[in-house]
């Protein structure tokens, strides 16, 4: 299975027939502000937005802001380079070098993930809004770090990824042509970022819910005999990381960009408390609705009707776990997510 998908994925030359459902929609001009001196065409979406030419509701705005995403895809495309190319569907615009048959089959699978998890998230998912779901798979894995290095800060080091869904401007996910043979679960990861985009939920509430929609989609993936670590390893390695600064860092979100093992256990330690925080869900969808990311979901607590810092203690026992919002030099990341 792997063997023939890795064939039918792998980048071919275009052929005639691959018509892209972009050029199908209508569409208006756009008059594009872009930001100077970056290596790829990065969209100045602030200034896209004060220059005050989009219609401010209904279909009319829906054309616009997708005219301006296929304007921004195209300039990337014209920039990567041949055989980049720009395809769509309903509900979403891929940038990607697959060619006409995989391409189409990338899009079912992300108009099928959608509509699942949409229903999954119920209210809580963003009703949608104007302009398409941008989605870009990269040939080379050097292509692909070089678009995401425009989301970080220039200093520093942060962890390598699978795909990505960077929140600022038009929100969007990325991932390497080399993950493509697990396109499914990086899909469902992403776009569950995507669909919660418009609430200001905290990084470790992000993740958590797109890691259990991920497990629950995809069950062997949270299956012990597919992870790197036996159960009883994986708790002497929460052990020995947390204490009293490093759960800081996980309550802000800046654990989840770090490059050493406290980026794995955060992603892992958001899995678990997210799922036991779930269990009412009533309790759970009121307190999404309402957590927010500068104080952790401190603030939301009330409605899970016990303080978070009870969850991590079911995880890790009892310690320093409360969330000090004060101690944190930073707000949390709200950048990008990544898998």
């Amino acid at each position: 299975m792997l063997r023939y998908l890795t064939r039918l994925f792998s980048p071919q030359e275009r052929t005639a027939s691959a018509a892209s459902a972009a050029d199908a929609r209508p569409r208006v001009p756009v008059a594009m502000h872009w930001f100077a001196d970056t290596r790829l065409p990065i969209v100045d979406w602030e200034r896209l937005h004060e220059a005050g030419n989009a219609p401010p509701h209904g279909e009319e705005a829906h054309v616009y802001w997708d005219s301006a995403a296929q304007a921004w895809l195209e300039a990337l495309r014209d920039a990567l380079g041949s055989p980049y190319h720009v395809t769509g569907s309903d509900d979403f615009l891929l940038l990607s070098t697959l060619e006409a048959r995989p391409a189409q089959v990338f899009l079912t699978t992300c108009q099928r993930m959608h509509a699942r998890i949409r229903r999954n998230l119920g209210s809580l998912a963003d009703d949608g809004g104007w302009g398409r779901y941008v989605v870009m798979v990269f040939d080379d894995p050097d292509d692909y770090y070089d678009y995401v290095g425009h989301s970080h800060p220039d200093d520093g080091e942060y962890a390598m990824s699978s795909g990505m869904f960077i929140q600022a401007g038009y929100g969007h996910f990325v991932m390497p042509l080399e993950q493509i043979d697990a396109m499914e679960p990086v899909i469902a990861h992403e776009l569950t970022h995507c669909l919660l985009a418009h609430l200001p939920i905290p990084a470790w509430l992000n993740e958590g819910l797109a890691m259990n929609t991920e497990h629950t989609m995809f069950p062997q993936l949270a299956a012990p005999s597919a992870q790197l670590y036996f159960p009883h390893e994986i708790a002497a390695q929460h052990a020995a990381h947390w204490n009293a600064d490093s759960i800081q860092a996980f309550w802000s979100g800046k654990s989840f960009l770090a490059t050493d093992d406290g980026n794995r256990l955060s992603y892992d330690l958001a899995k678990k408390i997210t799922a036991l925080s779930a269990r009412d869900e009533a309790a759970f969808r009121a307190f999404v609705a309402q957590a927010h990311l500068q104080d952790g979901g401190l603030a939301a607590e009330h409605h899970l009707g016990f303080p978070i810092a009870h969850l991590v203690e079911a995880v890790l026992g009892d310690g320093p776990w409360q969330p000090q919002p004060t101690r944190w030099h930073e707000g949390a990341e709200r950048g990008w997510f990544g898998w």
